[in-house]
């Protein structure tokens, strides 16, 4: 039995973004997909709607995967419908929740567009072949829950049509910026060199200027081929960067905010190397170093000065003095260059410009290949998470240990990151001070200040 042409698939994730990619993915090959934000919305428009598959994230408000699947279970018309599921931790509960739901698979995410769709297209292919598991009756399924798992986010995926030139973009950002005022203070009486100077000191003045300027230095670059250029605002990064893997670009890729500017190398497609300017020196090289105790703060501070009189970059001097082996430094390249990129994707304003075959002799060197699907998913799961934290956290406070509840937990119930946290809370130190003492990255030392609160180990100061 041939498989449903347009077959029609039900995503059912909390985040948008997951929706959406998953969307777009299933939509350029052929599907038909409609999508829903938890479990009992995906059941309510079961009622409404007929589909052939179902794509399930696992944790979700009000209804999980584990719990949607029992629930569809017990219902007439719609038991024996196929279930993916896709999860982040797909791998470590994968035989779990098959076994127990009669799913047909799971995606581990982030996933590559092919592997998903492969998978989806290898579970219809089983239906309509009368080979896929036999589905439990509801009441075989066991009642608890299976062990929770932190969400998954990925970003939106769309194609993109490569926009005009720096030097088209910068007129008509200048005309954006400034043309209204030209034109109306043309008539309010002053001397025109008086007039244009108000208009222009008033523009720069503005949020937008920052993004402006770049946007000049860019279009005044020599020697450049400038295939992509736009507004973060109004395309993000995420999908620049999808589109780019997609279509195999080899190049560099220059995203500014105004202050800080991040370049991604890119080769074929995948990211060789990323760098930062101006950036917070969490994602300087030599953190990742000391985040995992491979030097001391004093070899590193020896390594910096004698790489700056030799003129070497900071890797290359710490590997030719044995401080480090090849391997350790691309293992921290690797990590520098994806943080970055998940801090430039945090960003909601800014500027993007791609320069076409432009290659230097870092990147070469690097040379990391990292898939950009991989990246770019991880950092969205993050800028959800940065939402979560954002609320609860502030890094101006000061926060107290509850040292009563601290002492009943026994000491395997805390990770050593929530040991190393614990330790440097005083009632002193505000949270960025702490997350500056840490080595760690802002985003990792947070989410342990949010675990740790929402379990009351500490609490905050009393202004």
């Amino acid at each position: 039995m041939p498989v449903p042409m347009n077959a029609r698939v039900l995503v059912v994730d909390d985040s948008v973004t997951v929706r959406k990619v998953v969307q777009a993915i299933l939509s350029g090959s052929g599907y038909a997909v409609v999508a829903s934000g938890d479990g009992q919305d995906a059941l309510q428009l079961l009622e409404r709607e007929s589909v052939d598959l179902v794509l399930l994230d696992f944790v979700m408000p009000r209804m999980n995967g584990y719990q949607f699947c029992r629930e569809l279970r017990a219902r007439e018309g719609v038991r024996d419908l196929p279930v993916v599921l896709m999860s982040a931790k797909a791998e470590r509960i994968r035989d779990q929740f098959l076994r127990q739901t009669g799913a047909v698979d799971a995606i581990t995410k982030p996933f590559d567009p092919r592997a998903l769709v492969a998978v989806v297209e290898g579970a219809l292919q089983r239906m309509a072949e009368g080979r896929a598991p036999q589905v439990p009756a509801a009441e075989d399924m066991p009642e608890e829950e299976m062990l929770s798992m932190t969400n998954d986010s990925v970003p939106p995926s769309s194609l993109l049509v490569p926009g005009p030139s720096a030097h088209t973009e910068l007129a008509q950002a200048l005309v954006d910026a400034i043309g209204a005022d030209v034109a109306s203070a043309v008539q309010d009486g002053r001397p025109p060199a008086d007039r244009l100077r108000g208009v222009i000191e008033s523009a720069l003045a503005s949020k937008g200027m920052p993004a402006l300027l770049q946007r000049l230095r860019w279009s005044l670059a020599p020697g450049s081929d400038e295939v992509l250029v736009g507004d973060v605002e109004s395309i993000p990064i995420g999908e620049i960067m999808q589109l780019l893997q997609m279509q195999r670009q080899t190049g560099l890729l220059e995203i500014s905010n105004g202050k800080i500017v991040v370049l991604v190398h890119l080769r074929e497609g995948l990211v060789d190397l990323a760098q930062c300017r101006h950036g917070d020196p969490e994602l300087l090289l030599g953190r990742y170093f000391l985040e995992r105790q491979l030097l001391s703060g004093q070899d590193l501070e020896i390594a910096v000065r004698d790489a700056e009189t030799r003129g070497e970059l900071l890797g290359a001097r710490l590997v030719g003095l044995g401080l480090v082996t090849q391997q350790d430094l691309t293992a921290a390249l690797a990590r520098q260059t994806s943080e970055i990129i998940y801090e430039a994707l945090r960003w909601k304003r800014g500027c993007f410009l791609l320069r076409r075959d432009v290659r230097t002799p870092e990147a070469e060197n690097a040379a990391l290949a990292l898939p950009i699907a991989s990246i770019v998913m991880e950092g969205f799961r993050r800028v959800d998470e940065w939402r979560m934290i954002e609320e609860t956290i502030r890094f101006e406070e000061v926060l107290l240990r509850d040292d009563l509840a601290i002492s009943a937990l026994k000491t395997e119930q805390l990770t050593a990151q929530e040991h190393a946290v614990l330790a440097e809370i005083d009632g002193k130190r505000r949270v960025r001070e702490i997350i500056e003492r840490s080595h760690q990255s802002s985003f990792d030392i947070c989410k342990t200040f949010y675990r740790l609160l929402k379990s009351r180990l500490v609490r905050r100061k009393a202004a």
